[in-house]
């Protein structure tokens, strides 16, 4: 054998034992409480969960203006920079009420900041955590949330003094005691830093009760879903119910998992939004540690009428009622496709359309598009696809309904054949399904006529257990229109996705952003104000995917995945409403 075969298959055998020596990712176990969800400075959302795999969270109390935490900040950096290495999860964390993510971001960028800034300035997690002071260091076990340690990150800082030379490397040592495994020598300290303003103790007098605060709070934001006939698992009908709930309400309000409106509360603003404000949360939470008390007056959830099986907007003009399906009790159901032919003697111009599931239980979404594109007309050069450019409305979790924006309609003209998709979830159980959709039409023709487009990308490859996969799709704007709806859409892999408009001067806007993306909510984005978009803009969507264990609606991480319709594969779709401007 020559030298050169001789070290080609050397290195080819030794390159095989390291790939083999490699270790695969494994699920873990998380115990699922003390699970706490926050923005960052940048519009991130970091759920506490999703760090399970790390030895230990690492938080570090951070607040504008105050001297020690500048003068701290080289130091933890440090740290964090070895320790990340070593499986540590790092953050800083900022409770001030006179904070927020703007003011935060400007600190971030004068002070050099290259850890993210969760920003509790409602004080949800300083009151799970008992937060009273800044530049205090608090770390967590990964699974329970549980605090290991708190205290500073060394003793070279005091009051209007520091000292050349650390003499007690706390955070250092307690870090190495967590890889030693030898948690029992770990001793929390005192920290020095600034004194953080309670709202509990600005707000001690004031007695928050279920009739004057709560229940409309729960009226506003969560009887949407929670309420008899609705697609909630259960109904808040009274105080009785909320009070067995209370316990699992605030777990779901402290990790954002409910209310499931995802889009960031700081970017757009959203004419179906039912987003809950923190403050709102603090007074749930803060409510139900206090023990509940009633207060005076009727029970206002006890009046909520039940939802019924009536149309919302009446006795539609058209009404078409599809083929049953059969939905077998358990296994992946590939998506339902159905053809339907509306049938209508002369041309018309659609005003809204209802889509009624036959059986809540196991409708995931309906998907409503043309066959063909029946018209023309296009702002982009390529070539449409047949239902994601020419989709006409979706029905998903509690939204049925698709109304067009005021004076816009969708022309159907006589003949049309639509598309139908169902996405069908198993309950257990073998069920059917014959769901009815009601089309509501003009008298004459609307002032605009609303048409659709998805800016996709069909050609991405997601490897096996990869973390923060970055894909994007673009579209170029040929004409003037204007952007009324926005639904952006992955599948179970998604983690975060961007809408966004880069303008012919360069800048570019986020529309929408869902730090927090979940396939099992999906929403049209309705803007309270539609947005203009200049010929030559550029749309552009943006999503992330995460293909591991930490996250949690993955069926296998272990798969490489492409394009495909099936839930199991994935998408990065941006479907807009628009009409011409």
């Amino acid at each position: 054998m020559s030298k050169s075969k001789y070290y080609y298959s050397f290195f080819l055998f030794l390159f095989i034992i390291i790939n083999s020596c490699k270790e695969t990712p494994k699920q873990i176990l998380d115990s699922g409480i003390n699970d706490y969800a926050l923005y960052d400075e940048k519009g991130e959302l970091h759920r506490f969960s999703y760090y399970n795999n790390s030895k230990a969270i690492v938080l570090y109390v951070q607040g504008n203006g105050c001297p020690i935490v500048r003068n701290s900040l080289k130091e933890y950096n440090e740290i964090a920079s070895i320790y990340s290495e070593k499986g540590f999860a790092f953050f800083m964390i900022n409770s001030n009420i006179q904070d927020n993510r703007n003011n935060i971001l400007i600190e971030s960028k004068k002070y050099n900041f290259t850890i993210p800034v969760l920003i509790d300035s409602a004080q949800l997690i300083a009151n799970e955590l008992d937060i009273n002071i800044t530049s205090e260091i608090i770390i967590l076990t990964p699974t329970t949330r549980e605090i290991i340690y708190r205290g500073p990150i060394n003793d070279r800082l005091n009051f209007e003094s520091q000292k050349n030379i650390v003499t007690n490397n706390y955070l250092s040592n307690t870090l190495d005691l967590i890889i030693d495994d030898d948690l029992s020598k770990i001793k929390s300290e005192h920290a020095k830093g600034c004194k953080i303003t309670r709202l509990s103790k600005i707000n001690s007098k004031k007695i928050i009760t279920y009739t004057k605060d709560i229940a409309p709070i729960l009226i506003d934001h969560c009887v949407k879903c929670h309420v008899e006939g609705g697609i909630a698992p259960w109904a808040m009908t009274d105080y009785n119910e909320i009070l067995g709930w209370s316990e699992m309400i605030k777990q779901v309000l402290l990790s954002k998992r409910m209310p499931p409106w995802k889009a960031d509360p700081e970017i757009g603003e959203f004419q179906n939004s039912f987003a809950i404000e923190d403050s709102n949360v603090r007074k749930i939470t803060t409510w139900i540690d206090n023990n509940l008390p009633y207060g005076i007056g009727e029970d206002i959830l006890a009046n909520v009428i039940p939802i019924n099986e009536n149309w919302e907007h009446g006795i539609p003009d058209k009404i078409i009622t599809l083929k049953e399906e059969i939905i077998p009790a358990s296994g992946l159901i590939p998506y339902r496709y159905q053809q339907i032919k509306v049938n209508i003697t002369e041309d018309k111009w659609l005003k809204g359309v209802e889509i009624k599931p036959g059986n809540k239980n196991i409708v995931h979404h309906i998907v409503l598009s043309n066959k063909e594109n029946s018209d023309k007309s296009n702002i982009v050069s390529r070539k449409l696809s047949p239902w994601t450019d020419n989709f006409i409305a979706l029905a998903g979790g509690a939204d049925q309904v698709t109304f067009f924006p005021k004076n816009t309609g969708v022309f159907i003209p006589k003949g049309t054949i639509l598309n139908i998709q169902i996405h069908y979830t198993p309950s257990g159980a073998v069920e059917s399904d014959q769901t009815e959709i009601g089309f509501y039409f003009y008298s004459k023709k609307p002032k605009k006529t609303l048409k659709s487009l998805s800016t996709s990308n069909y050609s991405f490859e997601i490897p096996p257990f990869g973390k923060n996969v970055i894909i994007k799709a673009e579209d170029l704007i040929t004409e003037n229109i204007k952007i009324h709806y926005i639904i952006p859409h992955m599948h179970y892999r998604g983690k975060s996705i961007k809408f966004k408009v880069q303008y012919p001067s360069g800048n570019i806007e986020t529309l929408v952003s869902l730090p927090d993306y979940n396939f099992n909510w999906q929403w049209f984005y309705k803007l309270k104000k539609p947005i203009s978009i200049p010929k030559g803009s550029k749309i552009i969507v943006e999503g992330v995917f995460d293909n591991t264990f930490q996250n949690p609606f993955n069926p296998d991480p272990s798969k490489k995945l492409i394009y495909g319709v099936q839930s199991t594969d994935e998408m990065l779709i941006g479907f807009f409403n628009y009409t011409l401007d």
